[in-house]
């Protein structure tokens, strides 16, 4: 696959996870697995950071970044909700980060 189409799928999954509620249980053929680990880490095991997004949350309208991050053939999505537009404002929360992983299928 070349560079360019990565890319874009990435953005595209981006996209597509922004809408994905952020705290329901993931059914088991979820693609998204809940990942013990922090933005902070993955940064520092090589994992680069290849697409952001920032909108409101339906639930709160608190500003919601969401983070993919890839490696080879691994990827992570971290989300962080602000507590407000300004730069100043810190995040209400740590970022929740999950792994891309195959879902299970019947």
């Amino acid at each position: 696959m070349k560079r360019a189409g990565l890319t874009s799928s990435i953005l595209t999954l981006a996209c597509w996870c922004v809408a994905a509620p952020a705290h329901a249980d993931a059914p088991p053929n979820a693609q998204w697995r809940a990942a013990e680990t922090t933005l902070f880490d993955l940064v520092q095991n090589g994992y680069g950071i290849v697409a952001v997004t920032s909108v409101a949350t339906r639930s709160s309208g608190l500003p919601e970044d969401t983070y993919i991050l890839q490696k080879t053939n691994s990827v992570y999505r971290c989300v962080e909700t602000r507590a407000g537009e300004s730069a100043a404002s810190h995040s209400s929360a740590p970022p929740r980060c999950a792994e891309l992983v195959k879902p299970y299928t019947r």
